[in-house]
């Protein structure tokens, strides 16, 4: 999700960089819309401490080594950027603040009515940062942050200028190099310059030839954005690093994390939401028709089966006389019929057939005193074959029909006939 505006806190005041301009605001301003808030907090203690042990105790024992030096006063909160974990032991790049003043910044967070999400300016120099990659220089006021990785390990150095000149802050530099190599710093990648703000980028061009000139390394500036000020333009490099920085960076709750990257893709869900909505529509339209066609069969099969129904019952009444009337009989004929339909009967003897048995014959045989009604199978085998036979008998079985065998009316070789009985525990016919 992409900020609607970011704010950056620092020791020179409160800025707000929103729709390409960049202004000074007043602090702990109620905010309207999305907001990432970049804090460089004052009084801080920035470093990389090695520690024993898994890595979630390290900001436990960081905490009790920013106590013992005593560099923050009162009770500590530690931010944890970033880890490099060693065979029995743990580097983490760390912020460690007064706790009073980071419980100042995350209430105001919290009382603002869309997300806001805090972010110390520390963590931002990790981003894109790996093995082989250029060592990171970020100014903000007079002060310099340095962070590089080499030889699996993490490597940070800052100084403070006393000027706000071109030429102040290349001493502090100088001495920044100086400790990065000491602590085993090495890369052929160079360095990337950026500012947080700054309303001269000559002074920032100024500072990447000096650069080149003190390490021999090649100096490059970080991607800065373009914004409008009241007195004429400024820059920042801030956007920039936000853009390719990962959520987990924020210092957030997993669920204020969720819902911040929820927000990106509420347009492209509803948008989705929206095409599967008129699928479904489109569908519960030809369904309802379909149902009304069935519908509307239905009836006009009741209505046919209405009079048949009215014949039956008057045939069932009539037969307590003992004699079984013609109507009777027809309804228990239509009874078989309509359960054991004849014309997929016939489909089934065909299938059940192949290509080595002509069937000459399928009829629906009445019921009577003797037996009930059936269907009887009139055919013959290709050549007698009595494998064909016994397959075709076969295969009627698998569907749930036993075959009984009956006098042929035809008397060639390989003609057959059967009565067909259905078996309750059958398939389909």
């Amino acid at each position: 999700m992409k900020p609607e505006q970011i704010l950056l806190v620092s020791q020179q005041g409160w800025f707000r960089f929103a729709a390409g301009e960049m202004r000074e605001i007043a602090p702990w301003p109620e905010l309207t819309g999305a907001a990432v808030v970049v804090i460089d907090f004052a009084d801080s203690q920035v470093g990389i401490q090695s520690t024993k042990g898994k890595p979630e105790y390290a900001a436990a024992q960081i905490e009790k080594v920013v106590r013992a030096e005593g560099a923050v006063e009162g009770p500590i909160q530690v931010f944890v950027h970033k880890q490099m974990r060693h065979a029995d032991s743990c580097q983490t790049l760390y912020t460690a603040v007064a706790l009073d003043d980071w419980q100042r910044h995350q209430d105001w967070a919290q009382r603002q009515r869309d997300h806001c999400m805090v972010v110390p300016l520390v963590a931002m120099l990790t981003t894109g940062s790996g093995k082989d990659e250029p060592l990171r220089m970020v100014r903000t006021g007079q002060q310099i942050h340095a962070y590089g990785e080499s030889d699996n390990k993490m490597h940070y150095a800052t100084a403070a200028a006393i000027g706000t000149d071109a030429t102040d802050y290349l001493a502090p530099v100088r001495t920044m190099m100086a400790q990065l190599r000491a602590s085993g710093w090495r890369s052929a990648a160079g360095v990337r310059w950026g500012a947080v703000r700054t309303d001269d980028a000559g002074t920032e061009q100024t500072l990447l030839a000096r650069l080149a000139e003190l390490g021999g390394l090649e100096a490059r500036l970080l991607p800065h954005e373009s914004f409008r000020t009241e007195g004429g333009k400024a820059a920042s490099v801030l956007p920039g690093l936000l853009a390719s920085m990962p959520v987990r960076g924020f210092v957030a709750s997993g669920l204020q994390r969720l819902a911040w990257l929820s927000e990106g893709y509420v347009l492209p869900l509803a948008a989705m939401v929206a095409v599967v909505a008129l699928g479904l529509g489109g569908l519960a339209v030809y369904a309802e028709q379909s149902a009304v066609q069935e519908r509307q069969a239905v009836r006009a099969l009741n209505d046919e089966m209405e009079p048949l129904r009215t014949r039956v019952a008057a045939a069932t009444a009539a037969g307590g006389t003992g004699v079984e009337s013609a109507d009777l009989a027809f309804a228990r004929q239509l009874g078989f019929a309509a359960t054991h339909d004849p014309v997929r009967m016939l489909t089934t003897v065909r299938q059940a057939a192949g290509a080595g048995v002509r069937i000459q014959r399928v009829q629906l045989a009445k019921a009577d005193q003797a037996s009930k009604a059936r269907f009887r199978i009139d055919g013959v085998v290709a050549n007698g074959s009595s494998v064909e036979l016994s397959r075709f008998l076969g295969a009627l079985r698998a569907q749930g029909w036993e075959a009984e065998s009956t006098t042929p009316n035809d008397g060639s070789v390989g003609a057959f006939a059967y009565h067909l009985r259905r078996v309750a525990s059958g398939g389909n016919s």
